[in-house]
C-alpha cells in the first residue's frame, strides 16, 4: 500500500514536471520502484518467459537497450495523458526524451529501419524499451513503446471519444486484435540527431 501510495504521488508530480524519472520494473504482480538515486532492488527482476498468448517476449533480452529503464519510466507517466491523435511515432519519440520523431509516419519509420538494418523483421521477441511496428492497412502503419510483460505504451486503441489522443498501457495483441494490425517487428529507437 505504501509503494502504491508513493508511486501515485511521484506520478501526479512528475505530471507537473517537478520530478526525475523514477526507475520501475514489474516482478509478476508486484510493482518495484527507486528513485534514480536509489537501485531497483535486488529481487525485482522482470520475468523472462514468452507470454503464450501473443508470443512477444515478456521480459528483457540479451543486448538490452541503453536508456531503456528512463525510457521505460517516462512511457509510464505518459499513461493517462491525452493529445497524441494519431501521432504515434511522435509518442514513441517522446518516450525516448526525443520532442519528434523525424519521421513523417510511422511505416516511413518502419521503412528506414529495414534500409538501414536495424528492423527485426517479424521477431516477437523485442527488449524492453524497442519500438515496435505494425501494419494497418492504411499508409501511415502504428508504432509503440515496449514496457515489458507483454505490453506496450500506446496511442488511441482505447480512445472513446475519436480524436482524443489518449496514451495507454496495453497488451501487445490488442494492436492486433482490436484493430487488425498486422506485427512487423521491432527496431531500437534510433532518432536523428538534427
Amino acid at each position: 500500500m505504501i509503494v502504491k501510495l508513493t508511486l501515485a504521488g511521484c506520478l501526479l508530480v512528475s505530471g507537473l514536471g517537478m520530478v526525475a524519472p523514477l526507475a520501475i520494473a514489474a516482478s509478476g504482480a508486484d510493482t518495484c520502484v527507486a528513485t534514480p538515486t536509489e537501485p531497483l532492488p535486488a529481487d525485482c527482476q522482470p520475468p523472462t518467459d514468452p507470454d503464450a498468448q501473443t508470443g512477444i517476449n515478456t521480459g528483457t533480452v540479451a543486448g538490452e537497450l541503453a536508456g531503456a529503464d528512463e525510457a521505460v519510466a517516462r512511457a509510464l507517466r505518459l499513461v493517462g495523458g491525452h493529445g497524441y491523435y494519431q501521432l504515434c511515432a511522435r509518442l514513441a519519440a517522446n518516450i525516448w526524451g526525443r520532442p519528434r520523431s523525424g519521421y513523417f509516419s510511422a511505416a516511413e519509420q518502419w521503412r528506414h529501419m529495414v534500409a538501414t538494418g536495424n528492423a527485426h523483421r517479424g521477431d516477437r521477441r523485442p527488449p524492453v524499451g524497442a519500438l515496435v511496428f505494425w501494419e494497418t492497412g492504411g499508409p501511415y502503419g502504428h508504432v509503440a513503446v515496449y514496457v515489458g510483460n507483454g505490453r506496450v505504451v500506446s496511442n488511441d486503441i482505447n480512445d472513446r471519444v475519436p480524436g482524443e489522443g489518449g496514451v495507454y498501457l496495453v497488451d501487445v495483441g490488442l494492436i492486433e486484435s482490436k484493430w487488425g494490425a498486422t506485427y512487423l517487428g521491432w527496431a531500437p529507437p534510433i532518432y536523428s540527431t538534427n
